[in-house]
């Protein structure tokens, strides 16, 4: 039989490092959620209760109290994976993040750096498909219009702030431990990466039937970052300049749509998930995979999934 060359086996068979039977699973999600459930409670104390709200050092103003809350729930789950790595999984934490055991904020910076013109040309095909469907010049946003009150920019100021940990929450929880996880029960790759990407969208629970589609579509480009480069620093990067773009946006282009506007179809929506959220990333894949730029190979001794380590940083 011919052997399977697969680039993302290595990744993707990591959870094999330390334990994975299904105790130890369902400890690891009852963790990450109970600690949760509790930084974001003490958040909530602390922003609210009478006796720290009048105190000038813990007062919160109520439009920067979902900042808090968000990053309060991005911390208890860096925190709940780094603890249960070494009370549960008995495995190494940054294994979450790379097949060699760490962490480059470079490849991060790399990762939304490349993401941002890669964004760009997909808001210039967007316009360019829209303005053809109108007969008309027209962006596929609202105009601009600088923001009238201090009240708006404040808290996007903070969101721009928090935005990376929670792109790294989200990104060690789908792309990193559930993945990982996941691979260990069900042997097909493609399976388990749809799947992800799946549950990814159900749990964007603010958005309706169609903007989920755009995140299935995310959550299977940002699986394939992972997975090429054998590490999570580039899906980390990507998923925060994606953020953040989203967040300028809806600061900054507030003003009155386009006088050119056509009826949405169901067309017009399958190719916005395409040129929003597949172009961007497929881009990004292209550039790393003509120049090269993806990660050295890793040692195979720490690939190895025979090999159960112990719990440690």
């Amino acid at each position: 039989m011919k052997p399977e060359n697969n680039f993302s086996r290595a990744f993707i068979d990591l959870a094999k490092m330390g334990r994975t039977d299904w105790r130890r699973v369902a400890l690891t999600i009852l963790l990450v959620k109970f600690l949760s459930i509790l930084f974001v409670m003490t958040s909530l104390i602390v922003a609210v209760s009478p006796t720290f709200f009048k105190h000038p050092f813990f007062h919160i103003p109520d439009a920067d109290r979902i900042v808090v809350l968000e990053l309060a729930e991005a911390a208890a789950s860096i925190f709940g994976f780094w603890l249960a790595c070494k009370k549960f999984l008995r495995r190494p934490f940054r294994s979450l993040i790379s097949t060699d055991v760490t962490f480059h904020i470079r490849r991060c910076l790399l990762g939304a750096a490349l993401y941002l013109p890669a964004n760009a040309l997909g808001l210039m095909a967007m316009s360019l498909f829209f303005s053809m469907r109108a007969g008309a010049w027209l962006v596929p946003f609202r105009h601009f219009e600088w923001p009238h009150h201090n009240a708006e920019i404040i808290p996007s100021i903070g969101m721009l702030i928090v935005i990376p940990f929670l792109a790294f929450a989200e990104e060690l929880f789908f792309r990193a431990w559930l993945t990982q996880t996941l691979r260990h029960y069900i042997r097909s790759t493609i399976t388990v990466v749809a799947l992800v990407a799946v549950l990814f969208a159900a749990y964007h629970t603010q958005y309706d039937l169609r903007e989920k589609m755009l995140m299935v579509v995310c959550s299977l480009g940002f699986s394939a970052l992972s997975l090429r480069d054998q590490r999570l620093e580039l899906a980390i990067g990507a998923h925060s300049m994606m953020n953040v773009c989203a967040t300028l946006q809806s600061l900054f282009f507030t003003g009155p749509l386009p006088h050119a506007q056509v009826p949405a179809t169901m067309l017009d929506w399958c190719t916005l998930v395409i040129l929003k959220g597949a172009l961007p990333l497929v881009v990004m894949y292209g550039v790393l995979q003509k120049t090269g730029g993806w990660s050295a190979p890793t040692d195979a001794r720490l690939a190895s999934p025979g090999k159960v380590q112990p719990g440690y940083l």
